[in-house]
C-alpha cells in the first residue's frame, strides 16, 4: 500500500524530472505496474485486461500498423461493428486516440492494460511474417495494379489473407465465410450464431488474386468468371486437424463472389437431449424413432439446425442390427456405423436415383437429406410404406404447413396421412451469454407480445445481452432449438386424408399436447435462455392482424371474438389496445374503452369487446 509519505515522495520526484505519476511508483518499488493500471480503470471506469489470457482478434490487429501501436503503447484486440477495442497504457494519452480513429475509421472503446503486457501481445500480434505483411498491404497497392496468383506461395499476401480469413472463421465458430466484391473493395463477412458480420475490409486490388487463390484451393477453373462454380477445400486447423469447406463462385456485377460454407468435422454429433428439446418434445421425438417404418420429417428455413436433428436421430438409431444408409448433399457430419452417401449433379446422382439404389441395399433406416421434388417425395414415400423408417426434411414453416407442402409437389393426402409418423418444425435461437447476461423488466408490449400476464411475469426474471470477452462483446454465445413436434395421431390422420386445412391440422395437433414454436421459443424466453428481442428476430408467430389464438395458435382477425379453429374465448383482452383484462372490470384502464360483457350459453366462456 503507498503511504501518505511514499507519494509525497514520489510527487517531489515528479516535480524534478516531469516523469508520470503512475511510472515513478513503480520505479521507486512502491507499486506494481498491475496495480497502478487497475488502479487508473477503476478511476476512469474502464475495464482492466490482461492480455495473456485475452485472444487478439486477427479483424482488429489488421486495423492498426505495428508502427502505431508500438509509437502508442496501443494494440487493437476486437472490433464489432466500427468499434474498435483498444488495450492502452496510457487512456488519457487522447493524441493516440485520434491518431487510431483517423487510422482505421472507426470509433475506439479503451481498456486499459499495462505497458508490459501491451508489449509482449504486439509481439505476438505482429510477428515479422504472415500477419505483418497483411496489415500492411491495405497501404500501398503493387505496381503491377494487382495481387498476382503467381506470387511464391509462401510470400504473396494473398495466399496470408486467405488463410487468415479461414483461420478466423475456424476461430470464431463461423458457419459461412463471405467474400464479396464492392465498387472500392474486398468485404470479407462470418456468419456467426446466425448472423453476418463484418471481419475484413481489404483494398480493390486483392479481389483477382483472392478469387483465383480460393478457385485454385478448390479445384475450379480459375479462368471460368461468367458461370457459377462448385468445388471443395479441404485444409488443416493450427492442430493439425482436417476441416471441409465447400465453395460457391458467383458472379455479380462488381466482381465475383465467394461463399465458404464451413463443414466442421471435429464437432461430432450432438446427441438428442442437448438440441434443446423439452422432455415431452424429447419423448415424442424418441417414440418416433421407435417406429419400424413410416416417415419422420424435420421441416423449418436453411439454417434452422435440420441436419444436426437429423444426425442426432441416426446417432440414436445406429446399432450393429440396423442399416442405416443416407443421401445428402453434402455429408455434414460423419457418423460411424451409418452408411453415409452423397448427391452429385454432374452426373446426375440425384436424391431420388440415389434412393431407388439405396433401396436395393437392404436397407433399416434411410436418410433423404431432403425432398425437392415430386419424384423424391414418390419414392420416399413408398420406402415409407413398405417397411422402411424414412427419415427426410422440408422447407415449410410449421409442422402442419408441411402436409400442404407435400400435396403442393403431388403427394395424395390419404398417402401422406398413411406414411407419416411425425413432423418436427424448428428454428435456432442464440443463447445469451451466461457470463454477461443482465436481468431487466420487460415494457408491456413485449409481455404483450409473449402472451404473459402482468401477475405472471411479477415471478420471472427476464435477461437481456450484455457483452463481454467470452461472447465477443455480442451478448449471446452458441444456439438452441425451439421446436414444434406434430405427432400424427388417429385424429390427425383423418384430417389429412380428408383434405383438412392448415388451421384444423394444427389445432388437432394442440389439442393432442404440441407446444407451438412460439410457446416453446417463450418458455426458453421464461427460463433466461435467450432473450424476447432474439425470439421475435426468428419466429413470426402470426400474420395480418399480428394475433393468434392462445389455445391452437391458429390465425384471429382483430374482431373475432372466438377462435374459429378450435372456438376458444379471446376473452380478457381488451380490443381496442389488447391488453389483459382483470375478470369485473368495466372499462379498460388503458384506453378508456367501455368493455361490454355477455355470455354464450350456459357453462360458456365470457366474451370481453371493446365497443368505445
Amino acid at each position: 500500500m503507498v503511504t501518505h509519505t511514499d507519494l509525497q515522495d514520489a510527487l517531489e520526484e515528479q516535480g524534478r524530472c516531469g516523469e508520470r505519476l503512475g511510472s515513478i511508483l513503480v520505479r521507486l518499488n512502491l507499486a506494481s505496474e498491475r496495480q497502478i493500471a487497475q488502479a487508473l480503470a477503476a478511476q476512469l471506469e474502464l475495464p482492466f485486461v490482461e492480455l495473456s489470457r485475452h485472444p487478439l482478434s486477427p479483424e482488429a490487429l489488421l486495423r492498426i500498423p505495428k508502427r502505431i501501436a508500438l509509437v502508442h503503447s496501443c494494440i487493437p484486440i476486437a472490433i464489432e461493428n466500427k468499434e474498435l477495442t483498444v488495450a492502452m497504457s496510457d487512456p488519457l494519452l487522447f493524441a493516440a486516440i485520434q491518431d487510431v480513429e483517423f487510422q482505421t475509421s472507426c470509433r475506439v472503446r479503451q481498456v486499459v492494460a499495462t505497458r508490459e503486457d501491451i508489449s509482449d501481445a504486439i509481439r505476438r500480434g505482429y510477428p515479422d511474417t504472415a500477419l505483418a505483411r497483411v496489415v500492411q498491404i491495405g497501404a500501398v497497392e503493387p505496381t503491377g495494379g494487382g495481387a498476382s496468383v503467381e506470387d511464391p506461395p509462401d510470400t504473396s499476401p494473398v495466399v496470408e489473407i486467405v488463410d487468415l480469413a479461414l483461420r478466423s472463421a475456424l476461430r470464431n465458430g463461423a458457419s459461412d465465410v463471405h467474400i464479396e466484391p464492392t465498387e472500392t473493395g474486398v468485404v470479407v463477412r462470418q456468419r456467426v450464431d446466425g448472423l453476418l458480420k463484418e471481419v475484413m475490409d481489404l483494398p480493390k486490388w486483392v479481389h483477382e488474386g483472392v478469387v483465383a487463390r480460393v478457385k485454385v484451393m478448390a479445384g475450379l477453373d480459375i479462368a471460368e468468371k461468367r458461370l457459377p462454380q462448385d468445388g471443395r477445400i479441404r485444409t488443416k486447423t493450427d492442430t493439425g486437424e482436417s476441416i471441409d469447406l465447400r465453395v460457391s463462385t458467383l458472379r455479380t456485377i462488381v466482381g465475383e463472389k465467394i461463399v465458404l460454407r464451413v463443414l466442421d468435422h471435429r464437432k461430432g454429433v450432438p446427441s438428442l437431449d442437448t438440441l434443446g428439446l423439452s422432455s415431452e418434445a424429447l419423448a415424442q421425438v424418441q417414440g418416433f424413432l421407435r417406429h419400424q417404418h413410416g416417415m419422420i420429417l424435420v421441416v423449418g428455413p436453411t439454417g434452422s439446425g435440420k441436419t444436426t436433428t437429423l444426425s442426432s436421430a441416426l446417432a440414436a438409431l445406429r446399432s450393429e442390427r440396423t442399416n442405416i444408409v443416407t443421401i445428402e448433399d453434402p455429408v455434414e457430419y460423419q457418423i460411424p456405423g451409418v452408411n453415409q452417401t452423397q448427391t452429385n449433379g454432374k452426373i446426375d446422382l440425384t436424391f431420388a436415383r440415389s434412393l431407388r439404389a439405396v433401396l436395393r441395399q437392404d436397407p433399416d433406416v434411410v436418410l433423404v437429406g431432403e425432398i425437392r421434388d415430386h419424384d423424391t417425395a414418390r419414392v420416399a414415400m413408398q420406402a415409407a410404406q413398405t417397411g422402411h423408417l424414412v427419415l427426410s426434411t422440408l422447407h415449410t414453416n410449421d409442422a402442419p404447413s408441411s402436409v400442404e407442402r407435400l400435396a403442393d409437389i403431388g403427394i395424395e393426402p390419404y398417402v401422406s396421412a398413411s406414411a407419416l409418423v411425425g413432423i418436427i418444425a424448428q428454428r435456432l435461437l442464440r443463447r445469451l451469454c451466461t457470463s454477461c447476461r443482465l436481468p431487466y423488466i420487460p415494457d408491456a408490449p413485449v409481455l404483450r407480445a409473449l402472451s404473459i400476464s402482468d401477475d405472471e411475469a411479477a415471478g420471472i426474471t427476464f435477461y437481456r445481452a450484455g457483452g463481454c470477452d467470452h461472447c465477443h462483446q455480442t451478448g449471446y454465445r452458441g444456439r438452441i432449438g425451439i421446436y414444434e413436434v406434430m405427432s400424427i395421431t388417429d385424429a390427425v390422420r383423418r384430417l389429412i386424408s380428408g383434405r383438412a386445412t392448415v388451421m384444423e391440422l394444427r389445432a388437432s395437433a394442440k389439442t393432442a399436447g404440441m407446444r407451438t414454436l412460439a410457446e416453446d421459443g417463450v418458455a426458453k424466453v421464461k427460463a433466461g435462455l435467450t432473450t424476447p428481442e432474439e425470439l421475435h428476430r426468428v419466429v413470426t408467430t402470426t400474420e395480418g392482424s399480428g394475433r393468434s389464438c392462445s389455445e391452437c395458435g391458429g390465425a384471429m382477425e382483430p374482431e373475432f371474438v372466438v377462435c374459429p379453429a378450435c372456438g376458444h374465448s379471446s376473452g380478457g383482452e381488451c380490443f381496442q389496445c389488447r391488453r389483459t383484462l382483470k375478470p369485473g372490470w368495466k372499462f379498460c384502464p388503458y384506453c378508456a374503452a367501455s368493455v361490454a360483457v355477455s355470455s354464450h350459453e350456459p357453462g360458456s366462456l365470457t366474451r370481453l369487446r371493446a365497443v368505445g
